[in-house]
């Protein structure tokens, strides 16, 4: 019976999280004219891709900043900001997991306690602090904004993983004469691609969806990112079709659905 009924849990759950995205599918699929027609539901009552064809275009001409440039920006900022972070992360988490220093236990966990600080409480004292750098409405404002706040997640992440790898592998490294470098790149890296592959997927959710910080300081169109281009087309006075902007989500979700494919194995493993 407990198993029944933990499946049945599951399964509701399940449904609950696919269901708005298979109904934003629908929507995406369904012609001009019928895309408000409840006849068959989540079947459109008549295919069309003329949704995803206006998509590329709205922006363009309401917004003055074309989906394809908004989609190029999101990937620049995602993908500059999960590298700078992992690869900070790395060096760091090596550092709190095998080195001995002065308070290193004091200071990691101060780190750590930083992740429960909202981003809102340090919107204002930031946005002064890009402008006095003079980097605002520049997509190293929000690289740099979003590895502050996303570095302590990988330091955790990497540092309970590196404290897991067996310590006779360290051991014999150091006895051949390996150095602190060495040792991490040709140990410990080799043996935490489930670590990583965990972190560049949370990572790359967090900083692809993110809306606050990239909204406040890029508010210039040309480098709207995704999400910000999404809020401004939605809440738009210009009249925008449901089906047209249902493909406009689908489209961002792509990048979300190719990054877990390929390191779906690795996330697995570090689960």
């Amino acid at each position: 019976v407990f198993y029944i009924l933990t499946r049945v849990v599951i399964l509701f759950f399940i449904i609950i999280i696919i269901f708005p995205l298979l109904y934003t599918l629908s929507l995406s699929l369904r012609s001009p004219d019928t895309v408000y027609s409840a006849k068959y539901f989540l079947i459109p009552y008549e295919f069309s891709l003329q949704n995803y064809y206006d998509a590329f275009f709205y922006a363009e001409e309401r917004l003055k900043v074309s989906f394809p440039r908004m989609f190029l920006n999101s990937i620049i900022v995602t993908t500059s900001s999960v590298i700078l972070i992992i690869t900070l992360s790395i060096f760091a988490a090596f550092s709190f997991s095998h080195l001995r220093f002065p308070m290193k236990e004091s200071l990691y966990n101060v780190m750590i306690a930083s992740v429960a600080m909202p981003a809102q409480v340090l919107l204002i004292p930031l946005f002064y602090l890009l402008i006095y750098f003079g980097i605002i409405n520049t997509y190293t404002a929000v690289i740099l904004a979003y590895a502050g706040f996303l570095i302590p997640i990988g330091i955790l992440i990497l540092r309970m993983f590196f404290e897991q790898i067996p310590g006779e592998l360290t051991e014999a490294g150091i006895v051949d004469g390996a150095s602190d470098f060495q040792l991490l790149m040709r140990i410990l890296l080799p043996l935490a691609k489930p670590a990583i592959a965990t972190c560049v997927i949370l990572l790359f959710l967090d900083t692809w969806n993110e809306f606050i910080y990239a909204m406040i300081f890029m508010q210039d169109p040309t480098i709207h990112t995704v999400p910000v281009g999404l809020a401004k087309i939605g809440t738009s006075r210009y009249h925008i079709n449901i089906g047209t902007y249902s493909a406009s989500v689908m489209i961002t979700i792509i990048p979300v659905m190719v990054i877990f494919a390929v390191f779906q194995r690795w996330f697995i493993a570090g689960m």
